[in-house]
């Protein structure tokens, strides 16, 4: 006869563990891994013709982020990490304008990393 486990999680406990700071570490890590695939996708401009070659690539950076996720309408705060670029064409580069084709390296980078960790 199998021996069946009786453990039942409990939710507050999970949460609490959740929120601690050990978590910060793993989610900066993953931004990270992240940030450098993103600067791998990223468009290098030719420097005879651009001004500014390069800029979009080190303008890369991971910020802390520290987000409220409400769980059984308390507010639960979540450790994370965000992957910014502080360029001021970086919304034209993700996304595409009238004269920049769109390169989207950071949904490239996202989904690279994604594939490479087996999600």
């Amino acid at each position: 006869m199998a021996y069946r486990s009786k453990y039942v999680g409990k939710y507050s406990g999970l949460g609490r563990m959740i929120s601690r700071p050990m978590f910060a570490k793993p989610c900066r890590k993953a931004a990270v891994e992240i940030m450098h695939a993103a600067q791998g996708f990223s468009p290098t401009g030719d420097p005879a013709e651009d001004r500014h070659p390069g800029l979009y690539k080190k303008s890369f950076d991971v910020v802390p982020a520290y987000k409220n996720i409400p769980f059984r309408g308390k507010p639960r705060m979540r450790h994370g990490a965000m992957v910014v670029n502080s360029a001021w064409h970086a919304k034209a580069v993700e996304y595409g304008d009238w004269d920049i084709p769109r390169y989207a390296p950071l949904t490239k980078a996202f989904f690279a990393v994604k594939a490479a960790n087996g999600g």
